[in-house]
């Protein structure tokens, strides 16, 4: 829901807690290492409070928007791997077919996971 509070970041594994399915709480915990990191040099290099509640909500939405789309799609992952009633089970071959047949996809997903600026099927 946050990942500040007053004069506070969370950071790592505390602020994103995602299942170890997929691997990528690990990544995304230093993605918000990096960002904290890189926002607490600019302040420093401007003379501004590095525990300033402009500061720290702008790494909370800079982090949330990175974080956001992997927690819930990891989440959903989970239950769709975990769950084998028939329906679901169906639901799981749709979306590993379609996930194979449609390119688009996957370039989205990597490109997500490796904060890439283009994708050549996508046009933004």
């Amino acid at each position: 829901q946050t990942f500040i509070a007053n004069r506070f970041a969370l950071i790592g594994d505390a602020a994103v807690g995602m299942h170890p399915v997929t691997a990528h709480g690990f990544n995304l915990g230093l993605r918000g290492q990096d960002i904290l990191a890189t926002l607490i040099k600019e302040a420093c290099a401007h003379g501004q409070d590095i525990g300033s509640a402009s500061l720290l909500k702008l790494f909370e939405k800079k982090h949330i928007n990175l974080t956001r789309l992997m927690f819930f799609g990891t989440n959903g992952i989970v239950a769709l791997f975990t769950n084998d009633a028939p329906v679901i089970k169906q639901v799981r071959r749709f979306v590993l077919k379609f996930a194979e047949h449609f390119p688009p996809i996957k370039y989205l997903i990597s490109n997500h996971l490796t904060e890439a600026k283009k994708n050549k099927f996508l046009p933004f």
